[in-house]
């Protein structure tokens, strides 16, 4: 089975490794898919989310790391996806995610959405968490791994 995780991933944070190691034990494939949002105002570039999942991830053997522009059912579609996997911290976000579910389903037929719940330790954390912290010189140990602590920095 393969599937995706979809998402701006900007930074990566400990709750989106969570999700990751997770869903790696019950796929054959896991894409972690780095969204070109143009809506979206983003801090790090493609290329630093990519470079900062890869960094974070290297030890999970059945991950792959791809950028896409464009709606997330093309790519599932364009690449034999069966399983979209989606994080949910709290009831909030599993409202948004089963509407997305639904649109999903029926963009692209046969695929299926999987939901896991956040780690109620990671139940608070985003990415607008991390930025605004390292936009205020705060502590990010509890967020990010500390390896790619410098690159988060790095543009504040």
């Amino acid at each position: 089975m393969r599937a995706v995780y979809p998402g701006c991933f900007d930074p990566i944070t400990n709750g989106h490794i969570d999700i990751i190691k997770r869903a790696s034990k019950i796929c054959d494939e896991l894409v972690i898919l780095v969204m070109d949002n143009k809506d979206k105002n983003v801090s790090y570039s493609i290329e630093d989310r990519i470079k900062m999942i890869k960094l974070v991830t290297e030890d999970i053997a059945n991950i792959k790391v791809d950028s896409f522009s464009g709606l997330t059912t093309d790519y599932i579609a364009n690449n034999n996806i069966d399983v979209i996997i989606r994080g949910v911290r709290n009831t909030i976000d599993y409202e948004y995610e089963a509407s997305l579910a639904g649109i999903y389903s029926t963009q692209v037929k046969g695929v299926e959405s999987i939901f896991l719940p956040s780690n109620p330790k990671y139940a608070y954390l985003s990415s607008t968490v991390v930025r605004q912290h390292a936009m205020l010189s705060g502590d990010l140990s509890e967020f990010v791994p500390d390896i790619i602590v410098p690159i988060i920095k790095s543009i504040y």
